[in-house]
């Protein structure tokens, strides 16, 4: 016998995960160093190996039947394919934030985002072989067996966060249109102009409001006076669905708004798209005057969307 129908999940998260790991493969995986190496003298790419590489590593990787390039990067490859950095910061396990923050490590970064070797960069490459030749040294030391699949499976584990991250960068972006769009439809009587990125409405008090993106706070709405602008609302928008990230979120916010009231802003709203009691966050970000989940303002049946409307409809002073 059946009991309680259960809700069906959505497995987007995965399915974006799934494309965005295929592209990454081709820039940062063994089918990168296989094509590099292809363009390039075996003879070369050993003459490099023998020179940076200390021979005991070598001689363990040879006995995994193991070629040194795959886990020793050596100027030759990275010149020949600057991509590639990202594959030995990936086998290594160092993050992109962790790695590109440390010393002089942030200027190669191009070579892992663009694939473009800098005429400074170029220059200190060789320090950087160094450097990551040392940590994969000590890397190879600690492993008993090894090959590609190992190798593979360690650089997935690497990027899964990286993933994350960019999925929680989109999911943003597209909690922050989503907020817009309601704010737009809440004042569509209003408006006397609008672009993809901002809207002009005209108050019952015959005042000038503007409703924009802005990148801190997401979005703001600033009025116009004789005196000049005056900042009405600061709003924050953390779309990322991951609730053990959320109080992390709410930090970035409550800086986002301490910032705005510095600049004059009044009215401070947080909107989150994870279930979560307000009452728990307040703490962590104390100047939110109000917090929303969006996927109840985008219900208009909700009592959440009323509380959104009737805020947004006093602080602006139109009649919605």
């Amino acid at each position: 016998m059946l009991s309680k129908s259960f809700p069906v999940l959505s497995p987007e998260l995965q399915i974006g995960f799934h494309y965005r790991l295929k592209n990454i493969k081709d820039l940062y995986f063994h089918e990168a160093l296989r094509k590099a190496v292809q363009n390039l003298q075996i003879s070369s790419i050993d003459a490099e190996l023998n020179e940076y590489v200390p021979t005991d590593s070598l001689q363990k990787l040879a006995s995994f039947s193991i070629r040194g390039e795959a886990i020793f990067p050596v100027p030759i490859l990275l010149k020949e394919n600057p991509f590639l950095l990202g594959y030995y910061r990936l086998l290594l396990g160092f993050s992109q934030k962790e790695f590109y923050s440390k010393g002089p490590f942030g200027i190669f970064k191009l070579m892992e985002e663009k694939g473009k070797l800098s005429p400074k960069s170029s220059q200190l490459l060789n320090g950087l072989c160094v450097s990551l030749i040392a940590s994969a040294a000590e890397f190879v030391v600690q492993f008993e067996e090894f090959n590609l699949l190992i190798i593979s499976e360690l650089q997935i584990l690497t990027v899964g966060p990286q993933l994350r991250g960019s999925i929680n960068n989109e999911y943003g972006q597209i909690a922050t249109q989503k907020t817009f769009g309601i704010i737009k439809d809440l004042v569509s009587k209003y408006i006397l102009s609008s672009t993809p990125t901002s809207i002009k409405i005209k108050n019952d008090s015959g005042r000038i409001v503007t409703i924009k993106f802005s990148s801190d706070p997401d979005i703001e709405i600033i009025e116009e006076l004789q005196s000049g602008s005056r900042g009405l609302i600061s709003i924050e928008i953390k779309g990322g669905k991951d609730i053990s990230n959320i109080h992390n979120r709410i930090g970035e916010a409550e800086k986002s708004h301490q910032k705005a009231r510095q600049r004059g802003y009044f009215e401070f709203m947080t909107i989150i798209s994870v279930d979560i009691d307000y009452i728990a966050l307040k703490s962590e970000s104390p100047t939110t005057s109000h917090f929303f989940n969006l996927f109840k303002i985008s219900d208009k049946n909700s009592f959440e969307y009323q509380r959104f409307k009737d805020i947004i409809s006093s602080i602006i002073s139109v009649n919605i």
